[in-house]
């Protein structure tokens, strides 16, 4: 077939001592074509992207082939492997911070894309990709760094980067989880109008569906079964199945709840270097209620948060606080880079178990808080896992699920969660809402910031839409304040 591109035979991957991550896999990518690669966290998708850009790490243990414009990949040295990377073949890291120095400005970033390849972008080219790709007043925020750009920003910069050079095959890992829907689907649009052929690496299945040409449902490092959309929607396999059917989103709507307010801003500012972040924000929280947060990218959502969360001190405005939000650990974040916020010299157990050591909680053994480790896994359908495993053993998705499960183990008064399903498949996002539900109905004040507007609207109890650092309130309780218990 001279229209393949790309082509794995009985590719197999291992680490060391380990598991075998990626098992005799089959797979095709055809010129043009967008392959969608779907699949649980720690399936094996990113070590099969990781492995197609001669990325794997040292040590790992490869066997089978895996062939680009009919060049072994796994047989090449580093010096080929960098006349591919970027030229023939693009790549869209899944977390846009980790792929970016903090030292040096975005600008920086996306020029890198010619300099590795000892040339200089035309005048006014960056500016002019960063635009396209739908980044505002891109000529002034072109000279800021990272931090000071939103995720979705960050991974709209990513993007200009990777299709620099109209490679031949861009690996996209999860290249939309940051982005709200209107501007996911524009991108994939722009990505496969662009004439690459296209592997997309996705935890959500409403996204592939719309834009995929074919699927490969990927689960334990095997591929179980590839097709297209239309096909898979009527496969007999109980994996494909549990996962389309578990596309919808637990319900809350029609659900009352009594409790008061437990945090209260009003007037909200938030200014960095001269430029309002957010402004004149009143926001209400109630004990019990779950509050979504939604929002185009760099509109300002994850600032709130952090300001409602004290982590930063509004620039105007006043927040006032129940006496309940004074316990040590009463409010818990989900921050929305998963890998960062555990400690990477911690065993998983003692990061998810912390917040059971504050001073007001009875004292438990290293072996009940090992205990507790498992249950909690367990929960968020992390069971097989191993307690003693370090952060960086764990995917992506898998880590977001025991950011997850720490916010909840200790009951706290209310958790902040910025878009704490953006990197979970389907099924494991079911599983975090559900967990997310319990707490609500246990008393639980939850603020979720999140892209995913359809799920925020048939979750959450109420939803705010911010647009250009303001916010607008919609849903059933928007008029509660009027009537709520004050503090």
């Amino acid at each position: 077939m001279s229209d393949v591109l790309l082509a794995c035979k009985r590719l197999t991957i291992g680490y060391g001592a380990g598991p075998t991550v990626v098992q005799g896999i089959d797979l095709t990518i055809r010129a043009g074509e967008c392959l969608a690669l779907v699949g649980p966290s720690g399936s094996g998708k990113t070590t099969i992207a990781r492995a197609i850009l001669g990325l794997l790490p040292p040590g790992a243990q490869t066997s089978g082939s895996l062939t680009f414009q009919g060049q072994d990949v796994l047989t090449l040295d580093e010096a080929a492997l960098r006349q591919l990377r970027g030229r023939a073949i693009g790549y869209v890291a899944q977390d846009p911070y980790q792929a970016c120095d903090p030292l040096r400005t975005v600008q920086t970033h996306v020029s890198a894309a010619w300099a590795v390849h000892g040339e200089r972008p035309a005048a006014g080219v960056v500016c002019e990709r960063l635009a396209q790709a739908g980044i505002a007043d891109a000529a002034r925020a072109i000279d800021q760094y990272p931090h000071q750009w939103s995720g979705g920003m960050l991974q709209r910069a990513s993007i200009a980067a990777a299709t620099a050079h109209a490679p031949a095959l861009l690996v996209a890992d999860e290249p939309t989880s940051a982005l709200d829907t209107d501007r996911a689907d524009a991108v994939l649009a722009t990505l496969k109008a662009s004439g690459s052929a296209v592997l997309l690496i996705s935890h959500d299945l409403g996204l592939v569906l719309r834009h995929a040409d074919r699927i490969a449902l990927c689960d334990e490092g095997r591929i179980l079964e590839t097709g297209t959309p239309q096909a898979l929607s009527i496969s007999s396999n109980r994996y494909v199945q549990n996962l389309f059917s578990a596309v919808g989103v637990p319900s809350r709507k029609g659900r009352e709840h009594q409790g008061e307010i437990c945090l209260s801003g009003r007037g909200l500012g938030m200014r960095y270097g001269g430029h309002d972040a957010i402004s004149d924000c009143d926001v209400s929280v109630y004990a019990g209620e779950i509050l979504g947060i939604t929002g185009p990218s760099g509109c300002g959502k994850s600032t709130l948060l952090r300001l409602l969360g004290g982590l930063e001190r509004p620039y105007a405005g006043t927040l006032k606080r129940s006496v309940a939000l004074n316990r040590p650990g009463s409010i818990m974040p989900v921050f929305q880079d998963p890998v960062v916020s555990l400690n990477s010299r911690w065993a998983i157990w003692r990061s998810l178990t912390e917040p059971l050591t504050a001073r007001h909680l009875p004292r438990l053994s290293q072996k009940q808080r090992r205990d507790r480790a498992a249950a909690a896994l367990e929960q968020v359908g992390l069971g097989a896992v191993d307690p003693e495993s370090l952060p960086g053993q764990l995917s992506s998705g898998q880590c977001q699920r025991i950011s997850v499960a720490r916010a909840t183990i200790g009951q706290p008064a209310i958790i902040l969660a910025d878009e704490p399903t953006s990197a979970l498949d389907t099924i494991a996002r079911q599983q975090v809402l559900n967990l997310l539900s319990g707490a609500a109905l246990d008393g639980t004040a939850i603020v979720l910031v999140s892209h995913d507007q359809h799920m925020l609207n048939q979750f959450a109890d109420r939803v705010l839409v911010m647009q250009d650092g303001r916010l607008a309130v919609r849903g059933p309780f928007s008029q509660r304040a009027a009537v709520a218990r004050p503090f």
